[in-house]
């Protein structure tokens, strides 16, 4: 904002001085220029120059925002990430491209609040201008949502187009696990997620295939293996977890309560 001020100071400036050194120089009796036509063209330029300098100051703070809300988002701080993310959204607007909207998502997710993570994915997958290896990332999580609500035959639908995206995505490993549990098929959630691929996961997404491996394990055997709920949970409440997955939900506070 100073920096367009100080620009329009600047031509003001020259504007004096040309209209002080035409008035030393001119002949007696000469008039002064006229320059009232120049006048709306030089507040129309003044006008854009600051509204530019404004937007471009709000672009940049939106986007250094979007940056502080990665860092938080890898150090597992999902809520203030998540606070960095709204910020940016507000400040870029339709600048976000999409990726703004899917930070988001992934927050909501992490925090188990499953239909505000799935409004902001489709919200990024309507945007065109959505880069194509974010676009990608999508619906394999979108399949996770489905799966973890219980809406089977939808989740089998989009980890159908998770794997034309990317077939190698551990996410795809996570989502068939979390279908294999919740048809109580415990053999085969038991064999899916003691696979290599899944331990590249981290955070609230390794806690839940750590807690369906356990409880796999101890469906099958009636071994009960260790379960730390903080790592599924984290920063978020039971609640939502509870609503979308009563049992798993169950499952976890018991082993919590067990822990103490």
């Amino acid at each position: 904002m100073r920096s367009g001020m100080r620009l329009v100071a600047m031509w003001v400036g020259l504007i004096v001085l040309f209209v002080a050194f035409y008035g030393f120089f001119r002949q007696p009796g000469e008039p002064l220029p006229d320059l009232s036509g120049w006048i709306p063209m030089f507040l129309a330029v003044a006008i854009a120059v600051v509204v530019g300098v404004v937007i471009g100051k709000r672009n940049q703070k939106g986007w250094q925002l979007n940056m502080d809300g990665n860092t938080l988002l890898s150090r597992g701080h999902i809520a203030s990430a998540l606070e960095k993310f709204e910020a940016a959204r507000s400040l870029l607007r339709n600048q976000g491209q999409g990726i703004i909207p899917f930070n988001i998502g992934v927050c909501h997710l992490e925090l188990w609040q499953l239909d505000a993570a799935e409004r902001d994915f489709t919200s990024a997958l309507g945007i065109q201008a959505l880069p194509a290896q974010v676009r990608k990332l999508i619906p394999v999580r979108l399949a996770l949502i489905s799966a973890l609500q219980g809406a089977l035959s939808i989740a089998d639908k989009r980890l159908t187009e998770a794997r034309e995206e990317d077939a190698e995505d551990p996410l795809i490993v996570l989502v068939s696990g979390v279908i294999a549990c919740r048809r109580e098929d415990w053999a085969q959630a038991r064999a899916l997620l003691e696979g290599p691929s899944t331990h590249v996961l981290g955070g609230p997404m390794r806690g839940l295939r750590d807690a369906l491996l356990s409880w796999s394990v101890e469906r099958l055997t009636g071994e009960r293996r260790y379960v730390d709920p903080i790592t599924v949970f984290g920063e978020a409440s039971t609640d939502k977890l509870r609503e979308a997955w009563p049992a798993l939900a169950h499952f976890l506070v018991e082993r919590a309560r067990q822990a103490v």
